[in-house]
C-alpha cells in the first residue's frame, strides 16, 4: 500500500522506524557495547530528542556520559530524572554516587549509596555498591589522614619560607635556627640544606662545602647544590674545583622557571656571561619586570659582551625598578665611581 495523503484508506499517523526514539536507543547499545562511547552518546541524545518521556533513555546517557567523564552533566540528568519519576529509577543514586567519588565529592558519594542500598537491597548494582560503599569509607579515612599531612607541610613550608626571607633580606644568623630544626625533623628536605649551606658560606665557615657535598651524595645532580659549589668555589677564587661544576651547569636547561633563573644567576655571577645572556634572553619582559635584579644581570652579561649601550638600558630600567644592585650601581655612576668595566653580578648582598 502507498503511503500519502492521498490515501483515504490510511487516516492514523504512521511514524517511520528512523524517527522513533526506541530504533536509536537500540543502536545506541549497539554502538556501547562496541565501545563506541561517543557515537552511542549522539545516538542515545537523538532518542531522548524523540521520545523525551522515557527515563530509561535519559538513565543510559547518563551512565555513557560518565564513561568519558562528563560526570557534571551525568549528575544533571540523573537529578532530572529523580526530580520527574521520583525514587522508581533507583540506580540513579548508584550513578550518581560514581560520579560524585569520581569529582573527589566523598560525603555525596556515600549519602547517594546509601540511599541506593535502602532503596534496592537485592538489585543488579547491589554488590557494586556494596563495594563502592566501602571504598568511599577508605577514602574519607585517608583523606583526613592527608588533611594532617597537609598541615604539617603548610606549616614547613610556612617555616622555610621565613627562613629564605631572612635571608633574602641579610638576617643570616637569624635564619640558621631555622633551617638547622627543619633539618633535623626533615632530614631530606635538600631546599632547607641548600639555604644552609648558603647561610654558612655567607658567614664565612668552610662547612657550607661539607653540606653541599653531602647533598649531592645523597641526591645526585640536586641542583641547587650544583649551583652552590660552583658559586662557592668561584668566590674563594678555587676556579680549579669550580670548573665541573659550572660544567654541569653549562648543559643543564631545567623546564621548572625558578630553576632555570637559578642557573642563569650562577652563570652570570661566575664569570659565564655569553650562556647567562643566553639563558636570559629566553625570558619575557613581563618575566624580567616582574624581578628587576634579572634585568640587572641581562645588563651586566651585556656589558662584558660589549653591548654597553643596550647594557645601560636594562642597568637603569632595573634600577627603576627598585633592584639594589642597579640601583647602588647607578648611584656610583653618577658619582664617577664606577665604570661598566667593574660592574658584576651578586645572588646575594651582605
Amino acid at each position: 500500500m502507498e503511503l500519502t495523503p492521498n490515501n483515504e484508506h490510511q487516516k492514523r499517523k504512521v511514524v517511520p522506524l528512523f524517527q522513533s526514539g526506541d530504533y536509536f536507543f537500540h543502536r545506541g547499545l549497539e554502538a556501547y557495547r562496541k565501545n563506541h562511547l561517543h557515537r552511542a552518546i549522539k545516538l542515545f541524545e537523538r532518542a531522548v530528542k524523540l521520545t523525551n518521556q522515557e527515563p530509561v533513555f535519559h538513565v543510559q546517557l547518563a551512565a555513557v556520559l560518565s564513561e568519558i567523564g562528563e560526570y557534571e552533566r551525568s549528575i544533571d540528568i540523573l537529578q532530572q530524572v529523580l526530580a520527574e519519576n521520583g525514587d522508581a529509577i533507583a540506580e540513579c543514586y548508584f550513578f550518581m554516587a560514581n560520579n560524585y567519588a569520581y569529582l573527589g565529592l566523598f560525603e555525596k558519594a556515600e549519602r547517594a549509596t546509601l540511599r541506593y542500598l535502602e532503596l534496592s537491597p537485592n538489585e543488579r548494582f547491589t554488590e557494586d555498591a556494596e563495594e563502592l560503599l566501602e571504598l568511599l569509607r577508605f577514602e574519607r579515612e585517608e583523606a583526613d589522614d592527608w588533611e594532617e599531612i597537609d598541615a604539617q607541610e603548610d606549616e614547613l613550608i610556612a617555616r622555610h619560607e621565613r627562613a629564605h626571607y631572612l635571608l633574602r633580606n641579610g638576617e643570616v644568623k637569624a635564619s640558621i635556627p631555622i633551617l638547622e630544626a627543619i633539618i633535623k625533623e626533615h632530614p631530606t628536605c635538600w631546599a632547607a640544606r641548600n639555604h644552609l649551606a648558603e647561610a654558612y658560606f655567607r658567614l664565612g665557615d668552610d662547612s657550607a662545602f661539607e653540606i653541599s657535598e653531602a647533598i649531592l651524595e645523597q641526591d645526585k645532580g640536586n641542583l641547587f647544590a650544583i649551583c652552590n659549589l660552583a658559586l662557592f668555589y668561584s668566590k674563594k677564587g678555587e676556579t680549579k674545583q669550580a670548573e665541573p661544576f659550572i660544567q654541569a651547569l653549562k648543559t643543564v636547561y631545567p623546564i621548572d622557571g625558578d630553576h632555570y633563573v637559578k642557573v642563569a644567576e650562577t652563570l652570570c655571577a661566575v664569570g659565564e656571561y655569553r650562556l647567562a645572556y643566553e639563558r636570559l634572553r629566553e625570558l619575557n619582559r613581563f618575566e624580567l619586570e616582574l624581578r628587576p635584579d634579572l634585568l640587572f644581570c641581562l645588563g651586566v652579561s651585556l656589558s662584558h659582551l660589549g653591548e654597553q649601550t643596550k647594557a645601560q638600558t636594562y642597568i637603569e630600567r632595573a634600577a627603576n625598578l627598585g633592584s639594589e644592585q642597579a640601583e647602588n650601581f647607578v648611584s656610583r655612576q653618577r658619582n664617577h665611581k664606577s665604570g661598566t668595566e667593574d660592574i658584576g653580578y651578586h645572588i646575594w648582598i651582605d
